[in-house]
């Protein structure tokens, strides 16, 4: 593999790449980086240029990255966190009064609330300098460190932050109480009543989208202390990969995140419902229901003004988008 021209290697390219390989949309990293999609196309042509390599196979719901693009996934990520620190280091070195906040987030939740909350920024005028990375495992040790400012995950009780709680200040943003039903657009669950029960008649597919843990959903719990028998066929994390597999099966997945819906609403080889309140209900009343936390530093000092405020930006702004 010959390697071109790696002086026009850039952190933004690395980004793209970064945000293809976890997303597989091109239209899904263009919101979240908010960047047109000429962008993006110049961008990952640039990429492909440089390492000689294709990096990403386009399928009919996405692109997906090859073996190649999988190798160079952990170096670019690891490079990002690396510049990340470099910018932290210059804004505080030349800006005294600029405050720099570094918020992670899950890819459902980061593409709806950066902008609404530049947005905010620009129009009270804060010298506030915002940076949003993914989610992922590290983030939590991240927090505890101070690198990372603010985290924002959808989480239940004991899902990976009770052990941590001496040192994580955690704040509930949002009861997210309606779930989901996504399926392949003709599924036979459309044309017959939709229970907790008929929907374990079908292959579930799970999917840890924005949560801290690999622990079990809420629908998996409900039948396990129901006795009820479902076949998970697969857990995705990807919300193009949920999409693809979704459309070309028999399988259903639940999610109780109403940007997720929308988003598979615009496709026309799925449906999604909300599920009745109803079984929702009886849902709940087994099995807590997810909320979105905001996730900070335990200090002794208090908060400074800036982080209160975008704090409850924040807050504002999942209420609307969650």
């Amino acid at each position: 593999m010959h390697i071109n021209n790696m002086d026009d290697l850039d952190i933004l390219s690395l980004k793209i790449l970064v945000s293809l390989y976890e997303n597989k949309s091109a239209t899904f990293v263009a919101k979240t980086l908010d960047l047109p999609a000429p962008k993006i196309s110049r961008s990952l042509k640039n990429l492909r240029e440089i390492f000689g390599d294709e990096l990403f196979i386009r399928r009919k719901y996405g692109l997906f990255p090859n073996e190649f693009a999988s190798h160079l996934y952990p170096i670019a990520k690891e490079t990002i966190t690396c510049a990340a620190k470099f910018q932290r280091a210059q804004a505080n070195k030349t800006s005294q009064t600029k405050t720099h906040i570094e918020i992670a987030a899950p890819g459902f939740i980061a593409h709806a609330f950066p902008k609404a909350l530049m947005q905010a920024i620009k129009e009270e005028q804060k010298q506030i300098e915002i940076s949003v990375t993914p989610w992922s495992k590290h983030t939590m040790q991240d927090i505890i460190s101070g690198e990372t400012t603010l985290g924002i995950c959808c989480n239940r009780s004991g899902n990976g932050i009770t052990e941590n709680a001496d040192k994580l200040q955690t704040t509930p943003l949002q009861r997210i109480n309606k779930v989901y039903l996504i399926a392949s657009k003709n599924h036979p669950i459309f044309k017959q009543e939709i229970t907790l029960e008929s929907i374990a008649q079908y292959p579930f597919i799970n999917t840890n989208l924005g949560s801290t843990s690999t622990r079990p959903s809420p629908y998996q719990e409900f039948c396990t202390q129901n006795g009820i028998n479902l076949h998970t066929e697969i857990t995705l994390s990807s919300i193009s990969s949920l999409f693809e597999y979704l459309s070309e099966s028999q399988t259903i997945s639940l999610l109780p995140y109403r940007v997720i819906h929308e988003l598979a609403s615009d496709i026309p080889e799925l449906h999604t419902c909300q599920l009745s309140q109803l079984e929702t209900e009886r849902l709940h009343s087994h099995v807590e229901a997810p909320t979105i936390l905001l996730i900070q530093k335990n200090q002794l000092k208090p908060m400074s003004d800036d982080l209160v405020w975008v704090s409850q930006q924040i807050k504002k702004i999942i209420e609307n988008i969650i």
